[in-house]
């Protein structure tokens, strides 16, 4: 009795068994035929398989980052194919990232944006790129360093190395933005003909030097046009495309042509342009030489007495129109100047040093490294290609 009841339950479970297996192959078999699944493999690196999902986060994150869209997929792929063959390299020596390293590295990542984590997430999001996204391509790239270290230990030392000038090197890229005024006339009013016709004068006006503000309280029918026109910042990105190819073109304080559309005229004026990105000018020190138009010839500061040079000068202090006049030159390149008071002269910058914090010397020191680690990472990468398998699946 009892074995006739242990056989009759191999018969059911054999019968689960069987049942269950035709359920997934046609489940397996719907995917299949249906529309791919973004987790269907897209890449196979020897018998590691890369995901569609995995291309796609990558992709995001690197046009989050700064990459182009029109090449951001395929550096994506280059990465994770890359990132693959490290982390198998990797296994074979013996070597890791350690979650202190990835962290150091990302809270330099962020400390050198100027960014918080909450505003670093914020930004990622606007790309619909992911924060652990990021985490993962900041560990990979502590890895590579760990296995260059590993690897070429004795041809460079690593313990200056500045992490936040670890690639990715690009800031967070938060679209341009652009404050713009504008001029809006339909054709109802006037007649298009007419309409048109006024906005040729309008233009001519402009470009004479008449105030946009005025002319847009007096004939914009916007709703801008009690406020002079003004609509204020937008970000570049979410400007039509049509509308976009005019303005990318002008500079601050510049006006559009006359744009005409199927029911109105339109102008357009860029009052500023602003990106996130901040200026990274160090302080220096400025030596030069303001010498008379009689010496024209003169192209250096060594041909000119001591008494006549004047700094080394902290540029702060300078002057502001000498200031201007002198960043627009190189050493011993010298420009035609007028002071306040009309007089003429030349200006030579004769040096210019710039004055680094301990601090800003160990960012270019990461940055000569960092040079040096790319040379050696490529090389390696180039090393794991040669003896790999890669698939690209359809």
């Amino acid at each position: 009795m009892i074995s006739n009841l242990f056989f009759f339950q191999i018969k059911i479970d054999n019968f689960l068994l069987k049942f269950i297996s035709v359920l997934v192959l046609n489940f397996l078999l719907l995917v299949d035929l249906g529309e791919s699944s973004q987790f269907s493999p897209a890449i196979k690196v020897n018998n590691i398989f890369i995901s569609k999902y995995e291309v796609n986060e990558r992709t995001k994150l690197l046009i989050a980052l700064g990459a182009s869209k029109s090449n951001a997929k395929k550096i994506a792929k280059q990465n994770l194919i890359d990132e693959t063959l490290q982390k198998l390299h990797a296994k074979a020596i013996g070597v890791k990232a350690l979650p202190n390293q990835v962290e150091e590295v990302l809270n330099n990542f962020i400390a050198v944006r100027s960014l918080t984590k909450k505003s670093l997430k914020n930004n990622l999001n606007k790309f619909s790129a992911s924060f652990n996204e990021l985490k993962a391509y900041l560990e990979a790239n502590v890895l590579m360093r760990n296995i260059i270290n590993n690897t070429y230990y004795s041809r460079m030392n690593l313990d200056d190395f500045d992490f936040s000038l670890f690639r990715p090197s690009a800031s967070i890229s938060i679209p341009t933005q652009l404050n713009i005024s504008e001029i809006i006339i339909p054709f109802s009013i006037r007649g298009k003909e007419n309409t048109i016709k006024l906005g040729e004068r309008i233009i001519k006006d402009l470009n004479n030097g008449k105030n946009f503000e005025k002319i847009a309280k007096r004939f914009s029918n916007a709703l801008t046009s009690k406020d002079g026109g003004t609509i204020g910042f937008v970000s570049l990105d979410s400007i039509p495309d049509g509308l976009k190819k005019i303005l990318i073109k002008l500079k601050s304080g510049q006006n559009s042509n006359l744009i005409i559309s199927s029911e109105s005229i339109m102008i357009f004026k860029v009052n500023s342009w602003k990106t996130t990105d901040k200026s990274q000018t160090p302080p220096s020190e400025i030596t030069y030489a303001k010498i008379s138009t009689e010496h024209k010839k003169v192209d250096n500061c060594n041909a000119i007495k001591k008494q006549n040079i004047k700094g080394p000068i902290r540029s702060n202090k300078l002057n502001k129109k000498i200031s201007d006049a002198l960043n627009q030159l190189r050493p011993s390149e010298k420009i035609f100047f007028t002071d306040d008071d009309g007089a003429k002269s030349y200006i030579i910058l004769c040096s210019r040093r710039y004055i680094l914090t301990e601090n800003a010397v160990k960012l270019l020191q990461g940055q000569m490294l960092e040079k040096q680690l790319l040379k050696l990472a490529e090389g390696l990468n180039l090393e794991l290609r040669r003896t790999a398998e890669i698939k690209y699946m359809k």
